[in-house]
């Protein structure tokens, strides 16, 4: 399976995880991708230190129960830590009080202008909200609700993850519909609107932004079926969207373009049981797979398809789900153990200790903060 390139980048999103991954693919002390390229060339002058995030809010989490709830308005909130995994400050500002309920965080996506969309999955009042830069105090204040579930977007139910697609667009995994469906970019004249696939607007209709289809939706041959219970997605360098399905135990690749299904990439063969979360490594050459019964995370080498158990069920992990790389580190959310632990790249030797621990509910996402 090799790599293909991709031909435009979105400005909004993709862009900056590009930034994110070369920034993170320089400090990688054994990359042999460095080693080569320090032998052919000479040393390139040091990077400017990167600036300290708002409010000294390095990283952000959102558990699965009620999180950080406030207890006036009993929304939940996003959790703050600094980067040696200290206890920040909430990091979202007040909702407006007419969106209804703020319950059931599940994915965070920062988009390239520094803002960040946050899923709401609670089933009665399901949205993908955007919140604004980070004042300096570490808090991000509301700008509105991106997208809503309901008769004019009937597939978006009960969200699980996000991304962003080498379109621009917006794609979220559905867990209810089983499904991944696409929505304008914020800041687009159809921004949260679902998507047809020739990018115009598709709305109210049954299948609003469908992109990948549920098992019952593509019942006809194995080569096409579609997902049977959907988490984590992700978007490889080869402009593929990669999708987890917890219930089939396998990662399948899809084309976004065309919404067919092009291959298996890794799957109970290789030992998976219930793929959560999808995660490619800053040089994209290789995906990384949290498996929550397992209690392992997963390998997958893209350049020839090898399948490897990077870390194993001895490491201390507990129902893992979420999965982040910062500064050579792989880190994992723990789920029952309501913990985050970290891992070296690219052996998978553990930290000492717990990098978060104590948590009051299962964290379900964690990334990094880079304003």
């Amino acid at each position: 399976m090799g790599l293909g390139k991709i031909v435009s980048l979105a400005a909004l999103g993709l862009a900056a995880q590009t930034a994110v991954a070369q920034d993170e693919h320089r400090h990688h002390e054994h990359s042999k991708r460095d080693r080569k390229d320090d032998a052919a060339a000479p040393t390139p002058a040091p990077s400017p230190a990167p600036s300290a995030p708002a409010g000294g809010v390095a990283w952000y989490a959102t558990l699965h129960g009620d999180g950080d709830a406030d207890t006036s308005t009993g929304n939940d909130n996003v959790l703050g830590f600094g980067s040696d995994g200290s206890t920040k400050p909430s990091v979202l500002g007040p909702a407006s009080a007419d969106i209804g309920k703020v319950h059931g965080l599940r994915g965070l996506l920062p988009l390239a202008d520094g803002t960040l969309l946050v899923i709401a999955a609670w089933k009665s009042n399901t949205m993908l909200l955007h919140y604004d830069r980070p004042g300096s105090s570490g808090t991000r204040p509301f700008v509105g609700v991106y997208a809503r579930g309901g008769d004019a977007n009937p597939l978006l139910q009960h969200p699980y993850a996000l991304a962003v697609g080498p379109d621009g667009a917006i794609y979220a995994s559905n867990q209810d519909s089983n499904t991944v469906t696409r929505y304008g970019a914020p800041g687009t004249p159809l921004a949260g609107k679902p998507l047809a696939r020739d990018g115009g607007a598709d709305t109210g209709t049954k299948t609003a932004g469908l992109v990948v289809p549920s098992r019952e939706m593509s019942p006809n041959g194995k080569s096409e079926r579609g997902i049977k219970e959907v988490r984590g997605i992700a978007f490889g360098p080869d402009g593929k969207l990669y999708v987890a399905d917890r219930g089939d135990g396998e990662v399948s690749r899809w084309d976004p373009a065309t919404g067919r299904r092009e291959a298996t990439i890794a799957s109970k063969e290789h030992g998976l049981e219930t793929p959560i979360q999808l995660l490619f490594s800053p040089d994209g050459s290789a995906l990384f797979i949290s498996d929550n019964k397992q209690n392992s995370v997963f390998r997958v080498l893209l350049a020839d398809g090898t399948v490897t158990r990077f870390i194993g069920p001895d490491a201390g992990l507990d129902a893992p789900s979420a999965l982040a790389i910062d500064g050579g580190w792989l880190y994992v959310g723990s789920r029952k153990g309501k913990a985050v632990l970290r891992f070296r790249l690219p052996d998978g030797t553990p930290d000492a200790a717990p990098f978060v621990s104590g948590l009051a509910d299962n964290p379900e996402y964690f990334i990094r903060n880079r304003n």
